[in-house]
């Protein structure tokens, strides 16, 4: 069976919308499944962030252990540790770069679109070749959108922790869930293309890429693709979530002569288990299970014996 064959039969057991994007980076043979496709990326906006913090940071000369204060103002609803820590914390860039992506603090991540300005990140984006990477909301906007502005007011963010689900309830035709340029979406082929850049040294420059990917490496949530592998395969990523929204992108370190860029996004009804805590928990294992069986399936093809290149596979 082909790699592709298998990544499909994997998908249609799930009875969930996927878009996959493999580039074998030393060879560029990809396969690509709904690639082309717009999808929300959650927290995997993150990459493009850090690239386009990089790239400002690395023009200006700024040194990565500047420290920024943190304040009430940013502070966002978790994921991350950063909102519960002590206003007026100073914190390097390089640590806020870190945490942003190893635990996708979303502290962090508005501390640092706040400064280097999110109008500048799309046309970055852009400029690399990759114009199916839209960024146009910040993580507050985000939570805006979904909560209402009393769901996400700084002034009230760690009260807002301790309310009930209910007061606060998800909203899903808003901006936030739109698979547009409206909201912050990407294609899985251009987010794969940019991963493939980074690995290869082509964005800004070898030592910002090899900075970025130093942190990629650092991941520590590692519940998706990365959760079938063997002890100890590298696996450079970063995912992203929402209600009805599972992502995962990254660098598969198969082996030294096969290094796998890998997007998987995936969206799905999550209505209809919303209300039901142990069916949502149930549900999303099983889309959790899918992207690790995807994740190791990658990995056996290019550990086979028999297996020296990838075929090249359209949509």
């Amino acid at each position: 069976m082909t790699l592709e064959k298998s990544i499909r039969k994997i998908i249609d057991t799930t009875n969930a919308e996927f878009g996959v994007s493999i580039q074998h980076i030393e060879s560029g043979d990809t396969i690509n499944i709904n690639a082309e496709q717009l999808f929300p990326m959650c927290s995997v906006l993150k990459i493009p962030v850090m690239c386009e913090a990089f790239r400002q940071f690395y023009e200006r000369g700024t040194s990565l252990d500047e420290r920024w204060e943190l304040t009430l103002a940013e502070k966002n609803l978790p994921s991350g540790v950063l909102v519960f820590l002590q206003d007026g914390l100073q914190i390097t860039i390089r640590d806020l770069l870190t945490l942003m992506i190893i635990i996708s603090d979303n502290t962090a991540t508005d501390m640092i679109i706040n400064r280097i300005g999110l109008s500048n990140i799309e046309p970055f984006m852009a400029k690399l070749g990759l114009p199916n990477i839209h960024l146009c909301m910040t993580i507050r906007d985000i939570f805006t959108d979904i909560y209402g502005q009393d769901g996400a007011d700084p002034t009230q963010v760690l009260t807002n922790l301790t309310q009930p689900q209910a007061q606060f309830a998800t909203k899903r035709d808003g901006r936030a869930y739109q698979s547009t340029p409206k909201n912050d979406t990407s294609s899985p082929e251009d987010m794969t293309k940019l991963l493939g850049m980074i690995f290869r040294g082509e964005v800004i420059n070898r030592a910002a890429c090899d900075e970025m990917l130093h942190i990629l490496l650092q991941q520590q949530i590692n519940d998706r693709l990365p959760c079938l592998l063997p002890d100890g395969v590298p696996f450079a990523h970063k995912t992203g979530t929402l209600s009805g929204l599972r992502n995962d992108a990254g660098i598969l370190y198969a082996n030294d002569d096969a290094h796998i860029a890998l997007t998987v996004y995936t969206r799905w009804d999550a209505d209809k288990v919303a209300e039901n805590p142990a069916a949502e928990i149930q549900r999303t294992t099983e889309i959790d299970q899918a992207f690790g069986q995807i994740g190791l399936t990658v990995y056996n093809h290019f550990n086979s014996k028999s297996t020296i290149f990838m075929p090249v596979i359209a949509n």
